[in-house]
């Protein structure tokens, strides 16, 4: 292959892998920008609360049998004594020969107790959230679509919208009653950001599409096209083979 189809090979991958190779790099650049926790809401959330009981707290074993005959067969996973709003609540998780699930219990009582209600959720969330916002919105989701900013998060859930700044949203499981994940507008970009750099178009984490694989190769190929058209240019190169 002559050094003029090495060059026109170069140029025209060039072009079809330049686009990419810009948006890889500029989402590096701006991945190391910025931090995860701030990415992530970490550094605008409030320390866990410890757990303070006035009295010892019931056993699970009747939520534990209540569950048990409402769905049989279940294998329970673990059952964790902690923190909520101000009182000690069961998390039970458990399968149920499908997906992970969870229950939760009175820590008072031993009782399963219904799932968590809205009023709860945004108390949660404002407990979580540490800047003084007001609440703008609370929605119940129950499904999601691919891509969506909550996504491979307990469902349902509670979307607790506040009127800041950040654009902070924060989502609390209904079956679990803890915050599960926090977005805002910062996040969101380093989500755009990160769907161009995997080039996962519909559920934005799979690393291993054959779009990202093809244009890495391509990538690949256009960098060792020009080295060597730079190597069988190079007149230095050329007076050192002469030598020989």
């Amino acid at each position: 292959m002559n050094v003029r189809t090495l060059r026109k090979i170069h140029r025209y991958l060039g072009l079809f892998v330049g686009v990419q190779l810009l948006l890889w790099t500029a989402s590096g650049l701006f991945f190391s920008l910025n931090s995860i926790a701030k990415v992530r809401g970490e550094t605008e959330a409030s320390e866990a609360s410890p757990l303070r009981l006035t009295s010892p707290p019931a056993s699970p074993a009747p939520a534990l049998a209540e569950l048990a005959e409402r769905q049989p067969g279940i294998e329970v996973r673990s059952v964790t004594l902690r923190p909520h709003l101000g009182e000690g609540i069961y998390e039970i998780a458990y399968d149920d020969g499908h997906r992970g699930r969870w229950a939760l219990a009175d820590a008072r009582t031993g009782r399963l107790r219904s799932p968590l209600t809205e009023a709860e959720a945004v108390e949660l969330a404002r407990a979580d959230f540490v800047p003084d916002a007001p609440v703008a919105g609370v929605t119940l989701i129950t499904e999601v679509d691919p891509g969506a900013e909550y996504r491979d998060r307990p469902l349902p859930a509670y979307r607790v919208s506040f009127d800041h700044p950040s654009g902070a949203r924060i989502y609390v499981s209904t079956d679990r009653g803890v915050v599960t994940a926090r977005r805002n507008d910062r996040w969101r970009w380093f989500d755009l950001f990160w769907m161009l750099h995997v080039m996962d178009y519909e559920d934005r984490d799979d690393f291993n599409t054959w779009w990202l694989q093809l244009a890495a190769a391509l990538g690949v190929i256009t960098i060792l096209s020009g080295f060597t058209v730079a190597a069988l240019t190079s007149p230095r190169l050329r007076r050192l083979l002469d030598r020989r």
